[in-house]
């Protein structure tokens, strides 16, 4: 049975058990959590009510064109370098197996076994001295012990836009069904400060970048007012935000409220002297080491971003600035717990990952 095939098997009975356990939950809502629209779960729900099959039936019809030997081959040539499309994946087979099979039964066959035409996610490239500061920063929490990384409040920004942003995903479709996505020219956006630990989360701060937000800090070399987060700026971050917000939550906690770390990046507004006196003066246990360069795959705070952020597009729908803002509000009250002290946990095994593979990049 195909992969395809599999998974819209489970999401019928995904949605079955949830109206049996949760009755007065609402099609739309159940749709809601396993990502399917409630017509779908009103159907198969209905079948399961009815006490009728969740199964496909079997068909009578044509037999596929490719069977399960071919349908291999199609998938195996598929992963190669070479073949980016489905007419290069016919040919390939042509010139390799002798098999000939049409681009329409290439696509179907790819698209059964779950396989998607996406473009690759570019990376920052990283060079060896890059590689060489992951693996040693690494290696340097590896040294540390394993409960090390609950006394530390991991920080970081992230721009939120309005529209979603971003290039569409690329999908298989013929040239009339194409269709269109609205995108605006210029996307309301909010920048936010956040910190996460093993504890809880931090409050959100709105910083210079968020929409008709102007800094209130001027540059000394060029004299004008900062177009983003300067030193200045990022100062009332740290004494408004960060070190108050991690003593609450060291102290709330009961533990290490005595020796808690700040890890930040490291952007330039963020490392300069002023602010580094100011984290050895107020943060209990100082700076944790220095964050390397193109690293962001290594920081569990950007999962909580992509986290955050696929959950405001998915559930809510802000107007304008400030309804961004209260979603941004309302999602940081509804992270759990328990993702918080996976995030944490599993920060060992990322390092582990790190250090196996040289200092590339991991998909954590």
């Amino acid at each position: 049975m195909a992969k395809g095939i599999v998974a819209l098997q489970k999401l019928r009975e995904q949605a079955a058990t949830l109206k049996k356990y949760h009755p007065d939950w609402s099609f739309n809502k159940i749709g809601k959590k396993i990502g399917c629209r409630h017509s779908f779960v009103s159907r198969w729900v209905r079948r399961d009510q009815a006490c009728e099959p969740l199964h496909d039936q079997s068909r009578s019809g044509r037999p596929p064109k490719a069977d399960a030997a071919a349908q291999e081959h199609i998938v195996m040539a598929a992963q190669l370098p070479e073949c980016r499309t489905a007419a290069d994946v016919a040919a390939k087979l042509q010139q390799d197996q002798h098999l000939s099979f049409s681009v329409t039964t290439v696509k179907r066959v790819l698209r059964q076994h779950g396989l998607q035409h996406l473009s690759p996610v570019a990376r920052p490239m990283l060079t060896d001295s890059h590689k060489l500061a992951r693996v040693k920063f690494a290696k340097a929490v590896l040294r540390r012990d394993k409960t090390s990384k609950r006394r530390w409040l991991n920080t970081d920004s992230k721009i939120f836009h309005l529209h979603k942003m971003g290039r569409p995903l690329r999908r298989w479709c013929s040239p009339g069904a194409r269709g269109t996505v609205p995108r605006p020219k210029h996307s309301i956006a909010a920048d936010v400060y956040m910190g996460i630990c093993y504890w809880g989360v931090t409050k959100l701060m709105f910083v210079t970048g968020t929409h008709k937000q102007v800094s209130k800090f001027v540059n000394p070399k060029s004299k004008r007012l900062y177009a983003g987060v300067g030193s200045s700026e990022y100062s009332e971050v740290l004494s408004q935000m960060f070190v108050p917000e991690g003593n609450r939550l060291f102290q709330q906690a009961g533990q290490w409220a005595d020796k808690w770390q700040l890890q930040q990046d490291n952007a330039k507004p963020h490392k300069t002297a002023t602010n580094m006196a100011y984290i050895a003066e107020n943060v209990p246990g100082g700076h944790f080491l220095t964050w390397p360069a193109c690293s962001p795959d290594m920081s569990p705070t950007e999962n909580m971003w992509a986290w955050m952020e696929g959950k405001l597009h998915k559930e809510y729908q802000p107007k304008n600035v400030e309804e961004l803002k209260d979603s941004l509000e309302q999602i940081r009250q509804s992270i759990p717990a328990s993702m918080l002290h996976n995030m944490f946990d599993g920060f060992q095994a990322r390092m582990q990952r790190v250090v196996d593979l040289d200092g590339e990049y991991i998909n954590m």
